[in-house]
């Protein structure tokens, strides 16, 4: 009995021996661990995932002194550092651990805006070797294009732009970048938002970068764009993809980079073109006769709670196809969509809630009744109501805005160069742009007060934008051209 006990417990080392390795030699004159070693696994990441405000990175812990390039960073938020899953180490961001699968919160002092020169200090130490390596966030992006500026006591406060396409930017007065996105889809008209209630959104225009998100979305705007907004730490809450239907849904019409505005997240104002086949241009601007003409219309529309409270579109307005003076070849001569409006601001009205809508390619700022459509005035252009000179009136202009005073700015381009006809142009004819400032009696359709600010710079043909200050300074975005 004693014998066939020992046996048993023999073959069953044997046979536990086997099953570890079956091609491996027992060498008793080394210790055990060194067998066991070849089946432990080594559950160290090689490679640790991190979003950095919604922005995937791929770090390896093994490196030293090393810099990492994020695509967004506030330095007047917080920064959201999202890691996936991780093993075999302790992870420190600015001396706070982090727990694999976890999300912090990173705070800059923000009292000289974010710099290439400072990083965030993230530490890795390797549990099993006690190693530690440290890898550094770069504050402001080392691709992030430099900008020159000139204080010549401009007053404190913001400044919201897009130093080149694919980037946005938030500068203070002393030149001091508080916030920066990456984009390589290109971003347009980055601004804040502020509601009656006095929340703070942010919000930008982007063309579409996800390819199902194409798929869907499938127009022929001018730029076709989808709206991004962002609640007070720039974190993205929403994307309006483009114009909705009846029932609510996106369609297939998206939206053009000119123009949007927001009232509260679940209540705005878009704009869209949308190619279409038009029968209504009075035969005298050469339409086609019983043949259709190609247009593009321009679609306003006012979001409420995901329903459609107001939609507006040029082309049932057949009145504004003699306003245009470019884009107007209704008869196919140019083989083109006749873009015979061109919209290219929108604004509300202080005096009735109205819509005033600056029209390029028309020379004229019009405003629509908010709830039946209907073309109220018409300001410049062939069709002006307000009785302007020609040196009042405005040429390929942009950016109508209403001041805290209740008058209009104007940017105006001051520009004919791409006009059809010569007999065809109005405006002041200077080919210098300048800023324009109506007091309008929109009652009697009278102007009161007229100032203008010129400044001899080269022709700016395309854009531009004019900000009325409080201290009656602007502040200019000059616009492009050749």
């Amino acid at each position: 009995m004693e014998l066939r006990y020992k046996i048993i417990i023999f073959l069953s080392v044997m046979i536990l021996c086997g099953c570890t390795n079956l091609n491996a030699k027992f060498d008793t004159s080394q210790p055990i661990s060194q067998y066991m070693a070849i089946t432990e696994k080594d559950e160290t990441s090689e490679e640790i995932g991190l979003s950095i405000n919604g922005y995937y990175l791929t770090l390896y812990p093994n490196k030293d002194e090393t810099w990492i390039e994020p695509m967004s960073m506030a330095a007047d938020a917080p920064n959201y550092f999202k890691f996936n899953a991780f093993s075999g180490y302790t992870i420190k961001v600015n001396g706070q651990e982090v727990e694999s699968d976890g999300t912090i919160e990173v705070k800059i002092d923000g009292s000289d805006g974010l710099k290439k020169s400072v990083g965030i200090p993230i530490e890795f130490c390797n549990i099993k070797t006690e190693e530690v390596t440290r890898q550094y966030v770069r504050c402001l992006n080392q691709g992030f294009p430099e900008i020159i500026t000139v204080n010549n006591g401009a007053d404190d406060g913001y400044y919201y732009f897009e130093p080149t396409l694919d980037w946005i930017a938030k500068m203070s007065t002393d030149s001091e970048i508080m916030y920066y996105k990456y984009c390589e889809d290109n971003l347009y008209d980055f601004r804040p938002f502020e509601t009656e209630s006095g929340e703070l959104y942010y919000g930008y225009r982007t063309p579409y970068a996800n390819e199902d998100q194409r798929l869907f979305v499938v127009s022929s705007s001018l730029t076709e764009c989808k709206q991004v907004i962002m609640d007070s730490n720039y974190q993205v809450i929403k994307e309006i993809y483009g114009t909705l239907d009846d029932f609510g849904k996106f369609t297939n019409t998206a939206l053009d980079s000119h123009e949007f505005l927001l009232f509260d997240k679940d209540h705005y104002i878009t704009l869209s073109y949308v190619p279409t086949y038009v029968y209504n241009i009075p035969q005298e601007f050469k339409s086609r006769g019983q043949f259709p003409s190609r247009v593009m219309s321009a679609l306003i529309q006012e979001v409420k709670d995901e329903k459609v409270i107001f939609e507006w579109r040029s082309t049932d307005y057949p009145e504004l196809y003699g306003m245009s003076v470019e884009g107007n070849k209704y008869d196919f001569s140019e083989g083109d969509w006749c873009d015979y409006i061109h919209v290219n601001s929108i604004d509300i009205c202080p005096n009735d809630n109205n819509l005033v809508i600056s029209m390029r390619n028309a020379d004229s700022i019009v405003e629509i009744h908010r709830r039946t459509g209907n073309i109220e005035w018409v300001l410049g252009g062939k069709m002006d109501m307000f009785g302007l000179t020609e040196n009042q009136k405005t040429a390929r202009q942009h950016f109508a805005r209403f001041t805290e005073d209740g008058t209009l700015t104007v940017f105006d381009n001051s520009t004919n160069y791409m006009v059809t006809e010569k007999s065809e142009y109005v405006g002041n004819g200077t080919g210098y742009p300048r800023i324009v400032e109506y007091q309008l009696n929109e009652r009697e359709l009278e102007l009161g007060d007229f100032n203008t600010y010129e400044y001899k710079i080269p022709q700016s043909e395309i854009m531009g934008s004019a900000t009325k200050l409080s201290n009656d300074g602007f502040i200019v975005g000059w616009g492009g051209g050749d």
